[in-house]
């Protein structure tokens, strides 16, 4: 039966007719028609014409289809179309972290990387704006990663949609390709299930490029990466380094999370060593936080990869972002992670590291390959070693199972010296840090340990001595006689914060001993606490108080606030905050602090709750509670000091 009306005006809703009006149509909105209205709302509410055109489509009767030839039929296209877009992009067939045969210079490397990625067709610049990041990187909550607009890869526009825009058909095919009913079974599925021979895969823009700044920005930051941070903390060879970021932005990329994150590594760390130049702005923070959020999600397929070198390095690197951040994540479990990746590689068998690195190739340097396995595995040990003395936590290796040497004074790249700003001066402040890792681990192993707890007083007490004593001849190093003023002289500002890193480290671990020694010898008692730190602050021998006051000097003279060393040294900069404090407080016939030193200690303050307030942290804040009851004692001390002699002033001068 027809399901027309008397006057032979068929009615809306029938099944033989279309249910949108010309206009929703043509402009392929949803059309929507109250009850009894000549028109339909869309329509109605921007007051245009609303007209229907009735057109009759006959049901076809089902058919049954062959669903696996149309899958195949699908596929097809789908390759014959991605390999029609594929013959105009650059072709560069290199795995990443692969370093070239001959050794370059610096400069040269990075002007190759700008000359080259120039060259080829480059992405557009991020349209992620950094003032988003301007409240520092709290947690990452999935869901703001996949809805914020500034992380959105889909946000930004594909250089492609000039030049190409996917039918209907195109977009239907990729709909039944990503339905699950249509998925392999299993990771290892592949094309080869359909019995369809695979298409060479072609090199499309991913959203990784996207997040590339241009090359003019990007080798900069290389350069400032190699320069101010790689050179004194050699996580990369230089050359391996700039070829893997040229091969980036030359397309050539395999796509894998490690060629990427490596990439955001650099240019993170970058980014996080220009926050603490003279010209540090606050959105070198941000991108930094920035390129951490990117690399976050990316973690279950880094750790998913085969043990490399690279991922070594790339996870030391996350370590070291999220170290100097705000961001609450430990950064211990990926130095962990990536000390246990090492151990997989051999990297303390001399023997097989060079039979494994010579049958890869008769002519490639099998040494260079070793060293800087040697370097990577002593850097992660560092960065394990100086955790567990801060944090009471047992470490991931121990000092006994280590058969490599200890980093070379003078290697042939330099790589790990600090250089004097003018002159020859030069002393290799990575082979120290190294000495003094091996230090923190014989003192935890010999008395912070659960096997340590077997020894009797006198054991402890003679160990622990003996350690004070190694780490006062390790501290004896012309380095460290040198006074902050003589430093600023003679050292870049890059270098000076490194060497206030290892100050800070040195400390830290004496500090620990003589922690150890105050509060009755217990090891599970972690003097960086802040129920610990009062009751060291409520005794009067401080002998810590010397090395104290240098941490605090040289720190005096660096950047504060909300950027990589204050996260870095907090801790040790609180107990020496508290150990300078409370000496002045307990001995206050002593040479007082003079009005200077009272407004540095005011800045460090002002630090700290600059920190607490990026990164809320409630035994952090006792801490800083605990300092500023002792700076207002000892500021009240001095107050009723001055007070005193004026008033002895006056009687003189009466008298």
């Amino acid at each position: 039966m027809s399901s027309a009306g008397p006057s032979g005006v068929e009615k809306r809703g029938s099944a033989a007719t279309v249910r949108a009006c010309d206009t929703c149509r043509r402009r392929k909105r949803r059309c929507k028609w109250a009850p009894g209205a000549n028109s339909c709302t869309p329509c109605l509410q921007i007051k245009e014409e609303c007209t229907t055109t009735h057109v009759r489509k006959p049901r076809s009767k089902p058919q049954k289809r062959d669903r696996i030839a149309e899958y195949e039929s699908r596929i097809q296209r789908l390759e014959a179309l991605l390999k029609e877009r594929s013959e105009a992009q650059p072709q560069v067939q290199e795995q990443p972290l692969q370093r070239p045969d001959d050794q370059v210079h610096l400069s040269t490397l990075v002007d190759n990387v700008r000359n080259e990625a120039a060259a080829f067709p480059s992405s557009q610049a991020m349209s992620i704006s950094p003032l988003a990041y301007e409240g520092g990187l709290g947690p990452i909550d999935p869901e703001r990663i996949l809805t914020d607009p500034s992380l959105d890869p889909s946000s930004t526009e594909d250089p492609l949609d000039d030049l190409f825009e996917p039918s209907a058909e195109f977009q239907e095919d990729a709909a039944i390709l990503q339905d699950p009913s249509f998925q392999p079974s299993s990771a290892s599925a592949s094309m080869s299930n359909l019995s369809i021979s695979p298409a060479p895969v072609p090199r499309i823009p991913t959203a990784c490029e996207y997040s590339l700044p241009p090359p003019e920005l990007g080798t900069s930051l290389l350069a400032e990466f190699l320069v101010d941070f790689n050179t004194v903390y050699p996580l990369y060879r230089p050359y391996a380094i700039a070829e893997h970021l040229r091969v980036c932005y030359a397309g050539g990329s395999d796509g894998t999370p490690l060629a990427w994150a490596s990439v955001y590594v650099v240019l993170g760390i970058a980014h996080r060593s220009r926050a603490m130049s003279a010209v540090a702005t606050p959105q070198d923070n941000a991108m930094a936080d920035f390129y951490i959020a990117r690399i976050l999600p990316t973690v279950s397929g880094l750790l998913l990869a085969p043990p490399s070198l690279g991922l070594v390095q790339c996870l030391l690197g996350v370590a070291m972002l999220i170290r100097t951040s705000s961001y609450s994540t430990p950064h211990v479990l990926f130095v962990s992670t990536a000390l246990r990746i090492a151990q997989s590689l051999a990297y303390n068998d001399d023997q097989h590291l060079a039979s494994t690195t010579a049958s890869v190739s008769a002519s490639e340097d099998s040494d260079a390959d070793i060293e800087q396995q040697r370097r990577v595995f002593w850097l992660a040990f560092i960065q394990d070693t100086d955790e567990s003395i801060l944090s009471n936590l047992p470490t991931s290796h121990r000092r006994e199972d280590i058969t490599t040497s200890i980093p070379d004074e003078n290697p042939e790249d330099s790589l790990g010296a600090v250089k004097a700003a003018e002159g020859n001066w030069t002393v290799n402040l990575f082979s120290l840090r190294a000495r003094l890792a091996l230090i923190q681990a014989w003192a935890i192993e010999q008395v912070f340990s659960i096997k340590a707890r077997n020894k009797s007083v006198e054991e402890l007490t003679a160990a622990t001595h003996s350690l004070l004593g190694r780490l006062r001849e390790w501290h004896r190093h012309e380095l460290f006689q040198l006074n902050v003023q003589e430093l600023q002289q003679l050292l870049y500002r890059s270098d000076f914060l490194h060497v206030l890193t290892v100050e800070a480290s040195y400390f830290a671990t004496e500090f620990r001993l003589h922690g150890f020694l105050a509060l009755g010898m217990d090891p599970r008692v972690n003097p960086f606490s802040a129920d610990a730190l009062t009751q060291l602050a409520n005794q009067k021998e401080h002998n810590s108080f010397k090395d104290a006051q240098r941490l605090l000097s040289l720190l005096a003279v660096a950047p504060q606030g909300d950027v990589g060393i204050c996260w870095m040294t907090k801790l040790p900069i609180i107990a020496a905050l508290v150990t300078v404090l409370a000496h002045h407080l307990h001995y206050p016939n002593e040479t007082p602090p003079s009005s200077d030193s009272m407004r540095e200690y005011s800045r460090i303050l002002r630090m700290l709750s600059t920190l607490i307030e990026k990164r809320p942290d409630f035994e952090v804040q006792k801490m800083r509670d605990l300092c500023m009851v002792l700076f207002s004692r000892v500021e009240t001390g001095l107050r009723v000091s001055w007070l005193n002699n004026v008033v002895d002033e006056g009687e003189l001068g009466s008298a």
